[in-house]
């Protein structure tokens, strides 16, 4: 978690549209729960409409 969160850090530091999601019980990755993996790829799905297709974003991932 160390190395994500120092990540994360310097992309705001650049002002990198970015955001860093946490989920209870996972290693690494987001496949314990079928749950998480689902919300996992809405969220990247949301992502990508938002920052490279520059459609607007409808997709909504309540946080865990």
């Amino acid at each position: 978690m160390p190395q994500t969160e120092q990540f994360y850090s310097a992309l705001k530091l650049l002002k990198v549209p970015t955001a860093m999601i946490r989920f209870n019980n996972e290693a690494h990755g987001t496949t314990s729960t079928p749950s998480n993996f689902v919300r996992t790829q809405l969220y990247l799905r949301h992502w990508f409409d938002k920052y490279t297709r520059g459609a607007p974003a409808t997709t909504t991932v309540a946080p865990q």
